[in-house]
């Protein structure tokens, strides 16, 4: 079950993608939102926090919350858009673009980190290791694939089903755990002979590769997967607020 603020951030941005609040307009004031919810202010300013952050509305002094999501037109509603400045799974991020999302699960193992695997993800020696590669299909087209290692303690009992869900959701849901900060680098490279395998390429010689490591709430990493993604859908949408930290 997700917490207060989680549930309002995921029903405000819902009416705002889908027009109810719509762009330039402003959000029902804090009162009133804190009076519809039943909750906390400190809950309300919670969600339009991550709301703000993730680029949907900007708080304006002495006026209120304006709407500053601009929904995709003309070739972006044909592309994937990720937004990096969350956790948030492909899944959604299809979900929320209008694709609808399916997965093939490739290969899916435990493993023990020796010496030459130690080279490749950023995991200690012994460390033992839920290692799963997976096929991203939107609309029926393969558009990603990812080579994903996982704590082991993370997704003890984890199942082929809930690999093909969302690896993430499983270690909240079933753990009760949860992985909180994503560190991302994306970079264009050469499509490789698994990108030709996996991908429907066509004349693409490219990919987006994005390499993801995610952390436990003690700061530990949980995760490290490389996500090689088509280019012909990709989109990448990013919300840069102004710092006041002076250098």
């Amino acid at each position: 079950m997700r917490v207060a603020y989680d549930s309002i951030y995921f029903e405000l941005r819902k009416l705002i993608e889908d027009g109810t609040y719509a762009y330039r307009t402003l959000l029902p004031s804090e009162t009133a939102l804190v009076k519809r919810y039943g909750c906390a202010h400190n809950t309300v300013r919670k969600a339009l926090s991550i709301l703000a952050a993730h680029g949907y509305v900007q708080p304006i002094h002495g006026k209120g919350v304006r709407v500053t999501y601009l929904p995709p037109s003309g070739s972006d509603k044909k592309l994937l858009s990720l937004n990096p400045n969350g956790i948030e799974s492909f899944n959604e991020a299809a979900k929320r673009c209008g694709f609808a999302p399916s997965t093939k699960i490739v290969l899916m193992e435990s493993i023990e980190v020796d010496e030459a695997l130690a080279q490749n993800v950023p995991f200690d020696l012994g460390q033992q290791l839920l290692h799963v590669v997976r096929i991203r299909h939107y609309n029926g087209k393969p558009l990603s694939w990812e080579d994903c290692y996982v704590r082991e303690d993370l997704v003890e009992g984890i199942t082929v089903e809930d690999a093909q869900d969302s690896i993430h959701a499983y270690i909240k849901s079933a753990r009760g755990a949860k992985l909180v900060t994503s560190q991302r680098t994306i970079v264009v490279e050469h499509a490789n002979k698994q990108d030709n395998k996996f991908l429907q390429m066509g004349d693409s010689d490219y990919v987006v590769s994005i390499c993801i490591n995610s952390f436990d709430h003690d700061g530990l990493l949980g995760e490290h997967r490389i996500l090689h993604h088509h280019p012909d859908a990709f989109l990448l949408r990013q919300t840069v607020i102004e710092s006041r930290v002076s250098k």
